[in-house]
């Protein structure tokens, strides 16, 4: 069976590994879209939502920074943000920076959830259930847009409150509080907290008239930028730690593998050297003829095999005294009859005609030619 060469065993590999890593770079990260998250595809994500925004062509975009360090004049989404949850550490502080971010001027839209606690921003109302049948719709009025229908009979809105507080209705379902609108500050800052999220996510967004609410909301209130903080999401603060908290680690590691492994392929290491105390035969003119002449005599046609030769010899001889390949044959033999330093049995073989018989003659044929003086050993081919 014959050896598979080196070069096309690490080709293969090269090649096995460049797929690989091609592979896992369009792996897609299952993590990300199985969060609730706007990066989510899932039923409880609203990936659908970002990417509808986004062909509305506004220039909507995702915030990863602390809401303190959020620019003012902006309008930004939380939707079921972890500061609304009273068990989560940090919790308190997050929706502190969150009203005071909205004093200096910001626009917050809050989408909250069935556990969601709005005391955090200064909403003392509890959350209820729509008492509706499965499969009846619920309506939305506003005074943002026309009214909407949503297919959500277990919609959640907010309670009645005697708290005496500024908020003020902006959105009703069946004449219940669904959306809250505070001014905060002296800036121009606004919360706007939404009783449910539901309407927003994926599993629910193709449905009856929720993308068009979600749209009203996007043209009352500006452009978003969808909160991923508060989702436990962190924008990578280096290249290096992008790169190590990445897919992209595995492949990186993969290619210095195998680039180390086709360097020494290439080149041994430590380098083969031969031993100085090692004794090799010196090269020498006798034992080249001498094999020359046996692999001639082995031919079954002694006469054929010497024509052979002494052709190559001729085109030899041509090279080593300067002339062209194509020179004539009776020329260079002219040239040859006028040497004086051809041997006897030298000048027999080379200009008679005549021809060995039997392999002992070729043999001694060859070594007669291979003697004249004008062949050295070092201008062979």
């Amino acid at each position: 069976m014959t050896a598979i060469p080196k070069r096309i065993l690490f080709s293969v590999a090269a090649l096995v590994a460049l797929l690989l890593m091609l592979n896992l770079w369009l792996w897609p990260n299952q993590q990300l879209q199985q969060s609730p998250t706007s990066f989510g595809v899932m039923r409880d994500g609203y990936k659908a939502a970002f990417d509808l925004l986004t062909e509305m062509h506004l220039p909507v975009a995702r915030s990863f920074r602390r809401p303190k360090l959020l620019a003012a004049h902006q309008t930004v989404w939380f939707v079921s943000p972890s500061f609304l949850i009273p068990e989560k550490a940090g919790a308190e502080d997050d929706a502190r920076e969150v009203t005071e971010w909205v004093a200096r001027g910001g626009i917050a839209v809050v989408f909250g959830d069935s556990y969601s606690n709005w005391q955090a921003l200064g909403l003392k109302r509890k959350v209820e259930n729509s008492e509706h049948e499965e499969g009846e719709r619920v309506l939305i009025k506003d005074d943002i847009g026309a009214p909407r229908w949503l297919d959500l009979p277990r919609l959640l809105h907010f309670g009645d409150s005697t708290d005496k507080n500024a908020s003020r209705v902006i959105m009703t379902v069946d004449g219940k509080a669904f959306a809250l609108e505070m001014d905060l500050g002296k800036n121009g800052g606004r919360l706007i907290a939404i009783a449910d999220s539901a309407f927003l996510r994926n599993e629910t967004l193709g449905e009856a008239d929720a993308s068009l609410l979600v749209a009203d909301l996007a043209h009352a209130y500006g452009s978003p930028i969808i909160d991923e903080r508060s989702h436990g999401l962190s924008a990578p603060s280096s290249l290096p730690l992008a790169v190590l908290d990445s897919r992209a680690l595995l492949p990186i590691i993969m290619g210095l593998i195998l680039a180390i492994l086709w360097v020494f392929a290439q080149r041994q290491w430590p380098r083969r050297s031969l031993d100085d105390d090692a004794e090799l035969p010196a090269p020498s003119i006798a034992g080249f003829v001498d094999s020359l002449a046996i692999l001639y005599a082995r031919a079954s046609d002694p006469p054929a095999a010497f024509r052979a030769y002494r052709a190559g010899f001729l085109r030899r001889l041509r090279r080593q005294l300067g002339l062209r390949g194509d020179y004539p044959e009776d020329a260079l033999l002219q040239r040859l009859m006028r040497d004086r330093s051809l041997g006897e049995d030298t000048r027999h073989w080379m200009l008679s005609g005549d021809l060995p018989n039997d392999n002992r003659r070729l043999v001694i044929a060859v070594r007669a030619i291979e003697s004249y003086p004008g062949n050295s050993h070092e201008n062979r081919a």
